[in-house]
């Protein structure tokens, strides 16, 4: 019996202690996070902290910087990226932040994405404007589409091409766009369209995004309307670009008879957008 007690004594120690580490554990609040397209290339970070902390920065899990030498709760830098070289263009990065009673805190991981392909080391052998071109070719892309009207089946193509993207959580990846989106239908009764539309992304486990968006839609003709869709980023192609699929559902409020539906499978980017 007082072993048992000297057992549960210890457990509530340990709990108690356990608790208060996890208390003292310093929070990190990103602002900004980005890399300057323009020349020269600049990583901007700023951040504060649930106190005053020193702070330093490791990036690409190889280069390690200090921020802050003096306990500061206001933290921010401006990193030199010129002579840096990167593998690919989401770079990885995690701070790590030390109280005045010696606590460390370390940050999750996160990612800037570099804004320009002269950034990427190319593979031995490879031709670095092969490779642009390349690139700028399945940006090009568009996607196949198989639309259903009026209990019809008709083949597609559509391109869609991210006009604004936003961003939250310190830049690290995009959190929502506004898109411009061509699509033609061969031999429909109706077969051009052009398309503005928002649409808000979440992240998930398994997959890259799942991603709603709502539109809409003119033939400069008459021919009006209103899109509601869903998107799934499935995996990512060559870092820059996600292969997803899309299923839409289109409708005329004055003739419903007009509604019909999208399904497609294409490639998104967000490189060649407006960044906010």
């Amino acid at each position: 019996m007082k072993n048992n007690s000297v057992i549960f004594l210890l457990m509530i120690f340990i709990s108690i202690a356990s608790y208060s580490q996890e208390a003292e554990e310093v929070d990190i609040f990103i602002i900004n996070s980005f890399v300057t397209p323009e020349v020269p290339h600049t990583f901007n970070l700023s951040f504060f902290t649930s106190e005053a902390v020193k702070a330093s920065i490791k990036i690409d899990d190889k280069n390690e910087i200090i921020i802050s030498d003096k306990y500061l709760e206001d933290h921010s830098a401006q990193i030199d990226f010129t002579n840096y070289k990167f593998t690919k263009s989401e770079v990885p990065y995690i701070i790590t932040v030390e109280n005045e009673k010696g606590i460390k805190t370390v940050s999750e991981i996160n990612e800037i994405i570099l804004p320009y392909d002269e950034f990427i080391e190319t593979k031995e052998g490879s031709n670095p404007v092969t490779t642009l071109l390349f690139g700028i070719g399945l940006w090009l892309l568009p996607s196949p589409n198989l639309v259903i009207y009026q209990n019809e089946n008709y083949f597609g193509i559509t391109k869609e091409i991210p006009i604004v993207t936003f961003y939250s959580s310190g830049y690290a990846k995009p959190s929502a766009n506004i898109s411009l989106e061509y699509s033609h239908i061969y031999n429909a009764p109706i077969s051009d369209f052009l398309r503005v539309g928002y649409k808000q992304i979440f992240y998930v486990d398994y997959i890259e995004f799942i991603s709603p968006a709502v539109s809409t839609f003119t033939n400069f003709n008459g021919f009006n309307g209103v899109g509601a869709e869903v998107s799934l980023g499935l995996f990512n192609f060559f870092e820059a670009f996600t292969v997803y699929s899309k299923y839409r559902y289109n409708f005329q409020p004055s003739n419903l008879d007009n509604n019909f539906h999208e399904v497609s499978l294409g490639l998104y980017s967000h490189f060649f957008t407006i960044d906010l």
